[in-house]
């Protein structure tokens, strides 16, 4: 291995990609769709709370309604009172729209705790602040009903909140919990689309057989670890724009100020998030390089990225039980590694033994990946008119390159 050779072939690849289209449009696109879909989501829930909804009730109890509307005082649902004879009159208003549904509340339906709600469309979602309030409006009466004075009342139903602290005191931060997972999702774009790009780069140049001038000068250990360093650069600019967006974003809905991270936070993330993307990308040059047309590069690519994004799919089970067996034994499992630790450190704090050895085998395996890579890059480059099996690559992996 020649580091000068190195640093020319990433200064090539960086160069070279900066300027492509599909890389600024890559760039350029992800944050503007980001900033889309979260425009889009707040406008749409906004829009969904504000939304007037009528709401015609009848309520044999005699005293639900009352409490009803005392809830709803302040929200965009009107409650109009009808009485048991309305129901047919009800069910035509709901059909033609002049009521958005109708609820009937009766002793029996307090009694079982199912209290029916008819309208048009039980595809309707504009359903939950209604339930809020009759759960609320039915607890209350259940308890007037059981002789607790309004005072008790309101002192039963006043809500509780579990406050999570550490035990020295501090409040739990949900920042610190962000970060990891948010590299995870940004290790996952960065890697689609840095990948994507590498493995078009590599599969270009084997056709034009650019490579051939390259390997006659440089070994392949060299071009690949070249191209590796240039596209970490080029992911290293994505990420920055992109998160300088998020956080733009971010700051017209919380002040960034009180948020507050430490070094020791963040450096455990971050090393777990740069050997995750060196081994992603190592294994997106690998397998461009096996493919003769950019159909099958595509296949591969999905089936490259499928493997390690394995525990994001798991990630809801890995949040839930963060120090579970299976999901230790993931975390030293080469391929799942850098996922699977940083889902974990979102949800927990990672014994330094732990940390520090499944650092030691993503190393390890990003090393063994390149050099791998290395050799079927080597080997299967040159091939021009057709793809590379598994077989072959294996046969490749007890070669040396050159």
């Amino acid at each position: 291995m020649r580091l000068k050779d190195t640093v020319k072939v990433a200064r090539w690849e960086f160069s070279k990609n900066i300027k492509s289209p599909t890389f600024l449009a890559l760039t350029i696109a992800m944050p503007v769709l980001m900033m889309i879909g979260g425009l889009i989501g707040y406008w749409g829930t906004a829009s969904a709370q504000k939304e007037v909804q009528q709401v015609a009730v009848i309520d044999e109890t005699g005293a639900i309604f009352p409490i009803l509307a005392e809830y709803l005082a302040t929200s965009s649902i009107t409650v109009h009172p009808f009485s048991a004879a309305d129901r047919e009159r009800l069910s035509e208003e709901v059909q033609t729209g002049t009521y958005t549904g109708y609820l009937h509340i009766t002793q029996q339906a307090v009694f079982t705790g199912t209290i029916p709600y008819f309208v048009k469309d039980t595809r309707d979602q504009r359903t939950m602040a209604l339930g809020d309030a009759i759960r609320y409006s039915v607890t209350r009466y259940r308890l007037l009903q059981a002789g607790l004075s309004r005072d008790q009342v309101r002192l039963v139903t006043a809500p509780v909140m579990l406050q999570v602290r550490s035990l020295a005191g501090e409040a739990a931060s949900w920042i610190e919990m962000l970060v990891p997972y948010a590299l995870v999702l940004i290790l996952v774009l960065a890697a689609v689309f840095s990948g994507q790009v590498l493995m078009y780069g590599v599969i270009r140049e084997k056709r034009n057989r650019i490579v051939e001038i390259l390997l006659s000068s440089i070994s392949s250990l060299d071009l690949l670890l070249g191209k590796l360093f240039g596209f970490a650069a080029l992911g290293l600019i994505q990420v920055i724009i992109w998160t300088a967006v998020g956080l733009a974003v971010a700051a017209r809905f919380i002040d960034l100020s009180r948020l507050s991270l430490n070094a020791a936070d963040v450096a455990p993330a971050l090393l777990f998030f740069i050997g995750g993307y060196f081994l992603f990308a190592s294994l997106f040059a690998a397998t461009g390089a096996t493919m003769k047309d950019a159909e099958g590069t595509s296949q591969a690519q999905g089936l490259v990225l499928v493997v390690p994004m394995i525990p994001l799919f798991a990630a809801s089970a890995i949040l839930m039980a963060p120090n579970a067996f299976w999901v230790r034994v993931m975390s030293f499992v080469p391929p799942f590694t850098p996922v699977t630790v940083l889902v974990r450190l979102a949800a927990t704090t990672l014994p330094w033994w732990e940390t520090a050895a499944t650092f030691v085998v993503l190393v390890l395996s990003v090393a063994f990946f390149i050099v791998a890579g290395a050799r079927i890059f080597d080997r299967s480059i040159l091939q021009y008119d057709r793809a590379i099996s598994l077989r072959e690559m294996g046969r490749m992996l007890n070669r040396k390159y050159s």
